[in-house]
């Protein structure tokens, strides 16, 4: 039986990604599930975050969840979240 990943405390435990992809320009930022839970929350679901886009600062993003590519290629690169004081 499947389970559908809700929260970003489940995603956590599976060691997924969360990949922000513009609806306009199509680029993507990957998260780690447990830097996200760190700074969210473990019951937040990660469909419900807002994301920009750095390229075309627009907030238009889909959200979906992957799992961890163990054999990395240079091209995955892994976004940190970070609060940023203005």
């Amino acid at each position: 039986m499947t389970r559908t990943i809700d929260t970003l405390g489940k995603a956590l435990r599976h060691n997924m990604l969360v990949v922000a992809t513009c609806r306009d320009c199509q680029r993507q930022a990957r998260f780690t599930a447990s830097d996200l839970a760190k700074f969210y929350g473990q019951g937040r679901d990660p469909h419900s975050l807002k994301f920009r886009c750095t390229h075309c600062d627009n907030r238009n993003c889909k959200v979906t969840i992957m799992d961890n590519p163990y054999d990395r290629t240079p091209e995955t690169v892994v976004w940190r979240p970070v609060k940023i004081r203005l």
